[in-house]
């Protein structure tokens, strides 16, 4: 601990309980020095009285006894000048100064998510433990863009625990009817449905169409997964991106299966670019091989995840494969393991006391005194 003053908030309080304890001092000896004048001298054989009494000095034990009994009230004194000592530095509150530097610790991070429906599981995955990391938020934000053909700033930066934890919640709904959808309708006929069934169809597929209203956008004319521009635009959507003064980190799940059809305005490695020129690291998550559905067989699973890789890890961040034995919770405890810019730092001095020497010297006074008074003085 680096002190840069040690001193006394009350230091007259010392002076006051020094004086009092050698006015004490000099009583007790004014009254021995009485008492034992008007008493018997000891050293006066003639003074001890009849018989043979004065031979007891000469005794071995009385010798050993008269030993004890002055080292007894040695310890004794020592151990009341302790305990004035230290009630003295007690009362006078000795107390340090400090120089205390603190600062905030400010991480943005921004999940973005390709919502085509053959990352449903994935998705529903992360967005469920991502709930646990806004219940720790302190400092940090979160944000989720989601995309498709076109991207959605589905929930803006915040960190307002409640209206994240909100949003995540009509998320995961979202995939758990995407699961649905894909499982029970995706290739079931319109003729072989019932008339409960269809209704049901109906209700699905209605609210399905009112949630990726956004992330379709012309959907018929430029396909459908853009990566590269989900990932540009969910970039742009960080709050006062050259503001240098929070560590920004963008956590990607994708398959990297792009179906466009046309030239996409940002590819993968140009969105990397962008991200690394704005001091923004990429993390990216990748489905494993036997989760990967994808509707063409004309996709190379080595050739995507190779490809995604290599424009991750050009911005500092790293890539995950999911599998059995490295789940999505374990992604993100790795993100939250990212440094976290520290700013605002304020430096302050601070006055503190610091009463333990003290306290620890008054109690051996008290012990010194107890143990001679249990020796017999």
């Amino acid at each position: 601990m680096d002190f840069t003053q040690l001193t006394y908030r009350h230091p007259k309080a010392v002076v006051f309980v020094f004086l009092a304890a050698l006015l004490i001092a000099a009583a007790i000896f004014i009254l021995k020095y009485f008492k034992e004048k008007d008493g018997v001298n000891p050293g006066d054989k003639k003074t001890l009285g009849y018989g043979a009494m004065w031979m007891v000095q000469d005794l071995k034990t009385y010798k050993t006894r008269k030993i004890k009994y002055y080292c007894l009230c040695v310890l004794g004194l020592v151990g009341i000048i302790l305990s004035f000592a230290g009630s003295a530095i007690l009362m006078g509150r000795p107390s340090f100064t400090k120089e205390i530097t603190t600062g905030v610790k400010k991480r943005d991070i921004f999940l973005c998510l390709d919502v085509s429906y053959s990352l449903y599981g994935l998705n529903y995955d992360f967005v469920e433990n991502l709930e646990t990391v806004v219940q720790g938020l302190d400092g940090d934000r979160i944000g989720i863009s989601i995309y498709n053909t076109s991207s959605v700033l589905y929930m803006p930066m915040t960190d307002d625990k409640e209206f994240a934890i909100e949003k995540l919640e009509e998320l995961k709904e979202y995939f758990v009817n995407q699961k649905i959808y894909e499982e029970k309708y995706d290739s079931v006929s319109f003729y072989d449905m019932t008339d409960e069934e269809y209704d049901e169809y109906l209700t699905l597929s209605g609210w399905l169409d009112s949630f990726e209203a956004g992330t379709l956008v012309n959907n018929s004319e430029k396909g459908s997964s853009l990566i590269g521009e989900g990932l540009a635009s969910c970039l742009y959507n960080f709050p006062s991106l050259d503001d240098d003064e929070r560590t920004r980190v963008i956590l990607m799940v994708t398959d990297n299966a792009q179906n466009a059809f046309g030239t996409p305005t940002v590819e993968l490695d140009e969105a990397a670019g962008l991200c690394k020129k704005n001091g923004v690291t990429l993390f990216g998550v990748f489905p494993p091989i036997e989760e990967f559905n994808l509707l063409s067989s004309e996709y190379d699973y080595e050739k995507l995840k190779a490809e995604m890789k290599e424009a991750v890890e050009s911005t500092g961040g790293a890539f995950y494969v999911v599998g059995s034995d490295f789940d999505t919770s374990s992604v993100i405890a790795k993100i939250q393991e990212h440094e976290a810019m520290q700013v605002d730092e304020i430096t302050m001095t601070k006055v503190m006391d610091l009463p333990l020497d003290a306290f620890i010297l008054l109690l051996v006074g008290i012990l010194l005194v107890a143990v001679a008074k249990g020796g017999g003085i």
